[in-house]
């Protein structure tokens, strides 16, 4: 029996990057979770779930891989193989047949270890996922860590209060891929609303209507990350722009409830970017292009912003840098900008140290 036609397509610029920064995140979350694993399986070892909820066929047209086989890789081809000795389940939730077979046949052509077990789903993710979910509920029991890859064919079928119970669970994180131009399309096509509605869960999307082009996709984008925090301060959301092309608004949204997960998340976007020739972009708190040699005045000015004249120790220096902007605080905060600041004479320490332009633990400082 052959396949119908579009079985498989061609791979677009942006799911580059998205496959990219899935990788690269997958390369930090394995070894750091399997770990820190606390549930245990009957071979007394950690336990980690890795989801993606629209599979797709596993490979391009024109020889890629797709995102399951993007995962599995992760740990198969591992440096650190030998450290991540948690057993690893895989769910692969796909809603068309003949989709879901072929991935079928590319998992199987892969040599999988015994501590890897991989559990096809056919059906719709929200469908598939609510079942587990609710199962999961009914029995009182904790989901292990998982890591949820969720990137939809369109915008349907990835309602906003799934996605909340989900991250209600302990070590749960989510990589949600938003390609806002297609939703912007649709925010004044009639027949829309309730699909919209679910996506963000919420009326709000409508207060789109009152703005036109660029800033309607930027209030989309603002709202989707407001909503993806459900109203906790300790649900952690990062976004990032992949420019292309096709045009820019294509959108990953990473959220997590661990600082640490926050930091290995922008690690991963720096390591990825440069992307053949094209540039990741936060957009989370301000829009710095990432290069390779970065321009950390931005991070200075808003140090500076938010520390004002008051001291302040290197540790809220590195919280700040970690939460509120698109640095990181080990590769760009002390040599990069602390320590021209101070040379500048525009920064001064407060507590007595070994060497200048350098800051220990527990170091007070304080911008001129």
């Amino acid at each position: 029996m052959t396949k119908p036609s579009d079985t498989l397509w061609a791979m677009e610029p942006h799911t580059k990057g998205k496959h990219i920064v899935l990788r690269s995140y997958l390369d930090a979350w394995l070894p750091i979770m399997s770990h820190g694993a606390r549930f245990r399986s009957a071979m007394g070892k950690g336990r980690l779930v890795l989801v993606d909820g629209f599979a797709g066929p596993g490979r391009y047209s024109t020889g890629e891989d797709g995102s399951p086989l993007v995962m599995l890789k992760a740990f198969l081809e591992h440096t650190q193989r030998q450290i991540i000795t948690a057993d690893l389940l895989y769910l692969f939730i796909e809603d068309r047949h003949d989709r879901i077979e072929h991935l079928r046949e590319q998992v199987a052509a892969l040599q999988l270890p015994g501590q890897v077990d991989v559990h096809f789903e056919e059906g719709r993710f929200e469908d598939v996922f609510t079942g587990l979910l609710d199962s999961i509920e009914s029995s009182g029991a904790q989901l292990a860590p998982t890591f949820a890859f969720i990137d939809p064919f369109g915008y349907t079928g990835n309602p906003m209060d799934l996605a909340g119970r989900f991250l209600a669970f302990q070590r749960c994180e989510a990589l949600v891929y938003m390609p806002l131009p297609f939703v912007n399309r649709f925010v004044s096509r009639a027949g829309q609303e309730q699909a919209l509605t679910a996506l963000f869960g919420s009326e709000r999307w409508q207060e789109a209507l009152s703005y036109q082009g660029a800033a309607r996709v930027q209030f989309l984008h603002e709202l989707f990350q407001e909503q993806l925090r459900f109203g906790s301060s300790n649900r952690l959301v990062r976004s990032f722009e992949i420019p292309t092309g096709e045009g820019n608004g294509y959108r990953l949204y990473f959220t997590t409830g661990s600082e640490k997960g926050l930091e290995k998340m922008k690690e991963a976007m720096w390591r990825a970017d440069p992307l053949g020739g094209e540039r990741y972009q936060d957009t989370t708190d301000d829009l710095i292009l990432f290069e390779p040699e970065p321009d950390t005045s931005h991070l200075l000015n808003a140090l500076r912003a938010h520390f004002g004249d008051r001291p302040f120790s290197i540790e809220d220096a590195e919280r700040f840098t970690l939460l509120s902007t698109a640095y990181l605080p080990k590769a760009h905060l002390k040599m990069r900008t602390l320590a021209p600041a101070e040379r500048a004479d525009r920064l001064e320490a407060l507590t007595p140290r070994k060497r200048k332009v350098t800051y220990p633990a527990g170091t007070r400082l304080r911008f001129r």
